[in-house]
């Protein structure tokens, strides 16, 4: 573990990370419980998505759309926190979102960042990128980095070729989202730290807080945000309506527990692949 991460355990809950809590949700802290995990609805002309649920030290809470909530109360009503906020918990969501087309997706690690906890080096070999550039990426191979969606970006370029991108979004107020996509041949050499350091510290000069999201078995992902100084703050579950209301499977795990760790077995084999799937591509912001 990199000696830089100090937080402790202890999730970084600043303001601005309640408030977005809270807008998320629709409803604040106080709502937040355990045995069993509330489930609320939408109030009139509530404007998030159809299912989001939020795990805290403090309990969890579920908002969902009004026709859901019997069904996803019956769902939620017997389950630990541990088992909804989990693979398992993302297909038993889907036992009441799917038939209406709207798939789950979680859970999804949330990271933010302040002046408080940015460790950003200022690698030479980032460079800022404006909207001529960006417009000229191939996301295809950048598809964490939003597509016509970025207002700036920060990338490094080798013998010609952009191969590690961090495009930056808008996501809320006082909260700006960070994308990172590294190319498969340039990997191992810091270019994700690098990227996603330029991106948060432009970010954090503007006063705004720097969100990035990753899921559970994007270890890589985890580590090089947490060691950019992005601090866990909370876990969600949450709808996606991509894949033409299929349900999104998760990747298996990626990465090694340390450089140059070669004894890493698939335990189940082909045994444990999922044969009712088809290709596609999961939630950009969740990766």
């Amino acid at each position: 573990m990199s000696a830089t991460i100090h937080d402790g355990g202890r999730p970084f809950l600043p303001p601005g990370v309640v408030t977005l809590i809270e807008a998320t949700l629709g409803a604040g802290l106080d709502a937040f419980g355990a045995d069993p995990i509330p489930v609320i609805g939408q109030a009139p002309g509530f404007n998030g998505l159809p299912l989001a649920a939020i795990r805290l030290d403090r309990g969890a809470l579920v908002r969902a759309r009004n026709d859901w909530l019997e069904a996803l109360r019956l769902v939620v009503s017997n389950m630990h926190a541990d088992m909804l906020f989990s693979v398992f918990g993302a297909y038993e969501l889907a036992r009441v979102t799917q038939p209406d087309g709207v798939s789950a997706w979680g859970p999804v690690f949330f990271f933010f960042g302040d002046a408080s906890t940015w460790n950003d080096p200022a690698d030479p070999r980032v460079v800022s990128l404006g909207a001529d550039d960006l417009a000229e990426v191939d996301y295809k191979r950048f598809w964490h980095c939003y597509d016509g969606e970025a207002h700036e970006g920060y990338g490094v370029i080798e013998d010609g070729e952009l191969v590690a991108l961090a495009g930056v979004l808008h996501f809320s107020d006082g909260v700006e989202e960070i994308g990172m996509d590294v190319m498969p041949e340039a990997r191992g050499h810091g270019l994700g730290r690098a990227v996603v350091g330029a991106a948060g510290t432009a970010i954090i000069e503007r006063g705004n807080l720097a969100l990035a999201t990753t899921s559970p078995w994007n270890v890589p992902s985890a580590r090089t945000l947490r060691s950019a100084g992005l601090r866990y703050s909370y876990t969600q579950m949450m709808s996606f309506d991509g894949f033409e209301g299929a349900f999104p499977m998760p990747a298996q795990p990626l990465g090694r527990p340390f450089p140059g760790a070669r004894n890493l077995a698939n335990f189940r084999g082909s045994t444990g692949l999922n044969t009712s799937t088809w290709m596609g591509r999961g939630p950009g912001r969740a990766g």
